[in-house]
């Protein structure tokens, strides 16, 4: 399983998504959006040009083209 660390260091320019585990950078993601409150976090992911084999993966996936009509 991989887990995923967002790396934020105020310039959003340096944003990256890497492997917590191995600190290698994650590619093809074409925007983050996090959420957090009292309660809970939540961080979308925004992907392009990419191949995704997941197994126990929690989440929605979402066709642009849907979303946007």
């Amino acid at each position: 399983m991989m887990r995923l660390k967002i790396v934020y260091t105020g310039d959003p320019t340096e944003t990256k998504v890497v492997d917590s585990a191995t600190g290698e950078e994650v590619g093809g993601i074409h925007a983050i959006e996090v959420s957090i409150d009292a309660f809970s976090g939540y961080a979308s992911l925004i992907l392009q040009d990419f191949i995704l084999e997941a197994d126990n993966m929690e989440g929605d996936i979402l066709d642009p083209q849907e979303a946007a009509q």
